[in-house]
């Protein structure tokens, strides 16, 4: 039980460290939201399937365009 603390431990001090010491590695958070928001108004705004699958097209697009951006 104690070796399991150990390595629970550890995983999370390395993960801590790893988001601190490369900030790239916590765009990702805030490129998901950005795509849930744009979804959402894809949602509310285009009634026709075309024009909200369009939508959701673009925003895959600016979703994957924000995860390749430097933070």
């Amino acid at each position: 039980m104690t070796h399991v603390r150990i390595a629970a431990t550890a995983i999370l001090a390395f993960s801590v460290v790893a988001i601190t010491g490369f900030p790239a590695l916590a765009a990702p958070a805030k490129c998901n939201a950005e795509l849930r928001k744009c979804n959402s108004h894809c949602n509310l705004v285009y009634e026709s399937s075309r024009a909200n699958r369009t939508c959701r097209n673009r925003c895959k697009d600016n979703f994957y365009a924000c995860k390749a951006r430097p933070s």
